[in-house]
């Protein structure tokens, strides 16, 4: 992933802006407890932590860039909600959703969250059902399943 994922300029663009990134090892004896807190079963593992240290995401295996771009933001985003930032967590699923196109493999789990948080934000039904809309059309077995008004 340090070759592929990590070096991607959206990818270093969003950790930049929002994130502190940590690499934790198994091999390293000093992290293995880390590690175990955490819930650790394989690597890679890509947590989203809030500030207060609670998991808000978590992606197990490679993950390519655009992968990586769009875990990293539901991740982001959901942090946002949770401290009360819901339009700054709009701005950054939306560059996820434009980045990851219509017919992403993220596309119905970006839309999902877009649609929740506009509902959280503003209270709006129809906004929220709109984005579920496109969850529905963009991963109907997935994440669009999910997207029950």
């Amino acid at each position: 992933m340090d070759a592929v994922s990590h070096p991607d300029p959206f990818v270093q663009a969003l950790v930049a802006r929002w994130m502190i990134p940590v690499r934790l090892a198994f091999g390293v004896p000093a992290q293995r407890a880390a590690l175990r807190d955490l819930g650790a079963l394989w690597t890679p593992t890509h947590w989203v932590l809030d500030a207060r240290g609670r998991e808000l995401r978590r992606e197990v295996g490679f993950l390519d860039a655009a992968d990586l771009h769009a875990v990293l933001s539901e991740g982001v985003a959901l942090a946002l909600v949770a401290n009360g930032r819901a339009g700054e967590a709009e701005g950054v699923l939306d560059a996820a959703i434009a980045r990851d196109g219509s017919d992403g493999r993220w596309a119905g789990s970006l839309r999902y969250w877009r649609g929740a948080v506009a509902y959280l934000r503003t209270g709006d039904h129809g906004a929220m059902a709109s984005w579920w809309d496109e969850a529905r059309t963009a991963d109907p077995e997935g994440w669009g399943r999910r997207a029950v008004q």
